[in-house]
């Protein structure tokens, strides 16, 4: 069994870097694949369907419940006879069945305000799967980027080596006709060392590029891969907007931003909700029940003291119905203080919420200055 499963293994890492082997990935390819496959998106989507249950329970909350319940008891020995309020020995079965059903009335609006809590929540974590994503496509492009830029290094150090083993080998003829001293020779084969380490280094720093993007993308192997490289790019003039225009468009469209805001949003919905535990409650319940016991009379029985005619359950149950609707009041009068602190704690976190957002909008500010400044001195050189 051993050397089956490590005969599958082999098999397994040798598709693996065939596979890799004969792909090459474009940027599309590497971002679409890490979309799919990466393990924190998939947990924050995971948050997104708990928030979207959670947002769609809130709303059936507004419905009324309605649940049936059943008893049915056997008993022996000494015991009251509910039925003839006597006390007994002897064997007895007897039961009941029935429903109830519950509807809130009002309640300080707190289901109204928790279905708009629980829509800000899946915005908001809606808006942080598309954070995360863009983070991700953020950090990919800029490894591939990464990649391109070490292999040029690379074929420019490769092209270095190989003027300079031409200039050793037409100084060693130039030695050996006079032409030229020792030394000189000595000093362009030093130089060629130097050039025979950059391109190692190059090789080197090109190989921990391709590690990290593959690790970017959880590949299991590095293997053979490689990154397609794009045709027909063309450098045009660029004429950059102001970081003002780019921050009023970005404070607008970014999901971080937005996330900040539904966050904000929800914190409103929850000290509405803390606040309405001071209003009173009304509830509408209903009941309907009947029972049924073994020792159970007949009313029609002309002696009940001596009673000989049968009572069955089916008469039982139509003769024992209950039903009944009520209205309870619910007013909070003195809770020790328990209605404020819940208040005062929902406050602190809406105040916490905005600060957040506010602390959003300036690293967003400061990321796009620091981008426009980069690119400006990238166009100008």
């Amino acid at each position: 069994m051993k050397r089956k499963a490590l005969i599958v293994n082999l098999l397994l890492v040798l598709i693996t870097q065939l596979c890799l082997a004969q792909n090459e990935w474009s940027l599309e390819d590497c971002i679409n694949y890490a979309l799919e496959n990466n393990i924190e998106i998939k947990r924050q989507e995971l948050a997104a369907d708990l928030s979207e249950y959670e947002y769609e329970q809130s709303k059936f909350e507004l419905l009324p419940n309605l649940n049936a319940g059943l008893i049915h008891t056997f008993s022996s020995g000494r015991a009251l006879n509910t039925e003839t309020y006597e006390w007994q020995d002897r064997q007895n079965q007897d039961g009941s069945f029935g429903v109830a059903s519950n509807l809130t009335l009002f309640n300080g609006l707190k289901n109204y305000h928790n279905i708009h809590k629980r829509k800000y929540d899946l915005l908001s974590n809606l808006a942080t799967v598309e954070k995360l994503k863009n983070d991700i496509t953020i950090i990919l492009a800029s490894s591939y980027l990464q990649i391109l830029f070490d292999e040029e290094l690379l074929e420019v150090a490769k092209s270095q080596l190989e003027v300079t083993e031409l200039q050793v080998e037409r100084m060693k003829k130039m030695v050996e006709v006079g032409s030229s001293a020792k030394g000189e020779l000595l000093d362009m084969v030093a130089q060629r060392a130097i050039e025979n380490l950059k391109v190692t280094n190059a090789q080197n720093q090109l190989e921990i590029s391709i590690l990290n993007l593959t690790q970017l993308l959880d590949l299991d192997s590095v293997g053979n891969f490689k990154i397609l490289k794009p045709q027909g790019l063309k450098i045009v003039d660029l004429t950059l907007p102001k970081v003002d225009t780019f921050y009023s468009t970005a404070i607008s469209n970014l999901p971080q931003i937005k996330g900040a805001k539904y966050n904000v949003n929800s914190a409103e919905k929850s000290l509405a909700i803390a606040k309405g535990d001071r209003y009173p409650n009304l509830f509408l319940r209903s009941e309907y029940y009947t029972r049924y016991n073994k020792a159970s009379i007949n009313p029609l029985d002309a002696d009940p003291t001596h009673p000989t005619m049968d009572y069955p359950y089916s008469d039982q149950i139509n003769d024992n119905q209950y039903r009944s609707a009520s209205l309870n009041l619910y007013v909070p009068i003195f809770n020790k203080k328990q209605i404020d602190t819940k208040i005062n704690h929902a406050k602190i976190a809406l105040n916490d919420s905005k600060y957040k957002l506010e602390q959003a909008q300036q690293i967003l500010y400061k990321e796009i200055q620091q981008a426009h400044a980069d690119a400006v001195l990238a166009i100008t050189n």
